[in-house]
């Protein structure tokens, strides 16, 4: 696989190409590299962009090579926080008609919910939700296609964004609870502390922000509840048309089971039985299903778990348990069983191999 400090291969981008994001997002990182000038025209069309492009900022490109621009960006112009930088200065009016919407929701977890919403007609294959406890919520953000590797600018770019985005509207010294990011921040820790004045955890199951509920639910300070309500209306019904229908999954059961468990593979316990209430079959259906596509559920299961090992040994500094929890077992025994039938050898000396060698057998 790709090392952490190189392009994404064509062969992986092709199997990644089904996830898309809209062009308004690269403006993000134009506006963060203007100091660079034209200097970054050839990297655009490298990665099949021109900065002319940012005139129609709804058109689409392929989520792979954005994500492979933005980390490729951040290496060639010695910007190791471009995510950061991107997030920082990427202001409401960036958003064009979500401004109105934004503010118009009357609360930050209003406006939070109207961007979980809109997330697959902003960028495809990506997840966007959130989860409440008593104090506080947790909204995770996380591309759902593991051949999209490395993320860390993009993860990076997200987190800061969505910050941004709380403190625009409701006040510039706002923070959140804490943040997570999926990837390491060794030797990081302390600039993207400074950033989010929260602390900040890396290897983790998803990037997320952890909000107070209190801060989610106070109203904004210019808020006109009534006004606000036949607003949201409006600018919902036109957005939604602008925007278009959501993307059309594929017909297949092969890949909406592998993007079932994609979602929900560490975040919760995965069987066939709940993925095929997911797809309103009964699990006897599911299982015909994909036998007659070639698959079983287990192998899905299994090749989602070995894609997803490969992704998460990559990384500098993780842990076994850290990886055992986010591929969904009880403890690292298990999953130490599971990766030496698949491999032939332990997590430890799999993760000791020369730099290069550390790719799991097909």
């Amino acid at each position: 696989m790709a090392s952490p400090h190189s392009p994404l291969p064509e062969s992986q981008s092709a199997r990644s190409g089904s996830g898309t994001i809209r062009l308004l997002f690269l403006k993000a990182l134009l506006d963060a590299l203007a100091d660079v000038g034209k200097r970054i025209d050839p990297l655009l069309r490298e990665h099949g962009m021109f900065r002319s492009q940012i005139d129609t900022p709804y058109d689409f490109v392929p989520l792979h090579r954005y994500v492979a621009l933005v980390e490729q960006a951040a290496r060639k112009f010695h910007r190791p926080y471009l995510g950061v930088e991107m997030g920082a200065t990427f202001g409401l009016a960036e958003m064009g008609p979500f401004y109105a919407l934004l503010r118009a929701s009357g609360t930050l977890r209003g406006a939070l919910n109207y961007l979980a919403l809109f997330q697959s007609r902003l960028q495809s294959r990506t997840l966007f939700d959130s989860r409440i406890d008593v104090d506080t919520s947790t909204y995770s953000y996380r591309i759902e296609d593991e051949g999209v590797w490395p993320r860390l600018q993009d993860s990076e770019f997200a987190m800061s964004g969505y910050v941004n985005l709380a403190r625009q509207l409701t006040s510039p010294k706002w923070a959140p609870v804490a943040v997570h990011f999926e990837h390491s921040i060794n030797g990081r820790e302390e600039r993207l502390s400074q950033y989010f004045r929260a602390p900040v955890l890396g290897n983790q199951l998803a990037n997320a922000l952890v909000i107070r509920n209190e801060d989610l639910d106070q109203s904004f300070a210019s808020a006109i509840p009534s006004e606000d309500a036949k607003l949201r209306t409006i600018l919902e019904w036109h957005l939604l048309d602008l925007m278009g229908p959501e993307s059309t999954p594929s017909e297949s059961f092969v890949s909406l089971t592998r993007d079932v468990i994609a979602r929900w593979l560490g975040r919760t316990h995965v069987d066939c039985a709940t993925v095929a209430a997911e797809l309103k079959l009964s699990e006897r259906s599911l299982r015909r299903r994909l036998t007659e596509e070639g698959t079983s559920f287990r192998e899905l299961l299994q090749d989602a778990r070995k894609e997803r090992a490969q992704t998460i040994l990559s990384k500098p500094g993780v842990s076994l348990a850290v990886a055992a929890e986010q591929l969904g077992y009880s403890d690292t025994a298990a999953f130490s069983r599971a990766f030496k039938e698949w491999t032939g050898v332990s997590p430890g000396r799999f993760l000791r191999k020369p730099e290069g060698k550390t790719s799991l057998p097909a």
